[in-house]
């Protein structure tokens, strides 16, 4: 999957590159990849269709660049997280990440939404090799949660990790996948508060893995 970034468009001037993203993630979010257009990007964005594919090359090179700058942002989620919660319970880290979770659906509608047309619909380009690239990711961090609650005595250490990292990842693919529909089925939307229901359901889901997963004498 080759990326379809251009020096030419790094040396642009943050506001002017701002607006050539904002209306791209916009016209992906809103149409999907078969059904963007390029000439209402670039009639939002104020510049030159011409100036457009200097940029990326094709209307797929610049879908990549967008699929490539939202999975930094959700590496970057998922980091500040791990680091922020290294010292917590396992499963109150696990509370932390559905908030993540919700809190970039909700601040990065647009971004949300071109990945649910990833997941949901046949016509993005790269299609498989990205899902795969953001499901290993994902894996690969709850995993790494797994065994670190199993060495803290936090989770119990006969479940297989890789098990374990699996079903955990299904539950919260399905719970924010709900999220998803309930706050962008209509115009997007950004800046929403955690909705009143969300912790309830944040909390249940949680004590429910506790049960299944905690270790006997490993915290509250």
């Amino acid at each position: 999957m080759k990326s379809g970034e251009t020096e030419r468009f790094l040396r642009l001037a943050p506001e002017k590159k701002g607006r050539v993203l904002e209306a791209a993630i916009r016209e992906f979010a809103e149409k999907g990849y078969a059904g963007a257009s390029m000439n209402r990007v670039v009639g939002e964005a104020g510049i030159s269709k011409g100036a457009l594919f200097q940029y990326f090359g094709s209307k797929s090179g610049l879908f990549v660049y967008v699929y490539k700058m939202a999975f930094g942002l959700v590496k970057d989620y998922l980091r500040a997280v791990r680091e922020e919660t290294k010292e917590e319970d396992f499963f109150r880290r696990l509370e932390r990440i559905m908030d993540a979770g919700i809190r970039f659906i909700q601040t990065q509608p647009g971004l949300a939404r071109i990945y649910y047309h990833l997941l949901y619909t046949g016509d993005s380009p790269y299609q498989e090799e990205m899902l795969r690239e953001l499901k290993r990711e994902s894996h690969r961090f709850i995993r790494s949660l797994v065994e670190h609650g199993m060495d803290k005595g936090q989770v119990r250490r006969d479940l297989n990790p890789d098990t374990a990292a699996f079903m955990l990842q299904s539950v919260l693919d399905r719970f924010l996948q709900a999220h998803h529909l309930e706050i962008t089925a209509g115009p997007l939307r950004q800046g929403m508060g955690l909705g009143e229901t969300d912790r309830p359901n944040i909390t249940e889901l949680v004590a429910l893995f506790r049960q299944g997963m905690g270790a006997p004498g490993g915290g509250t």
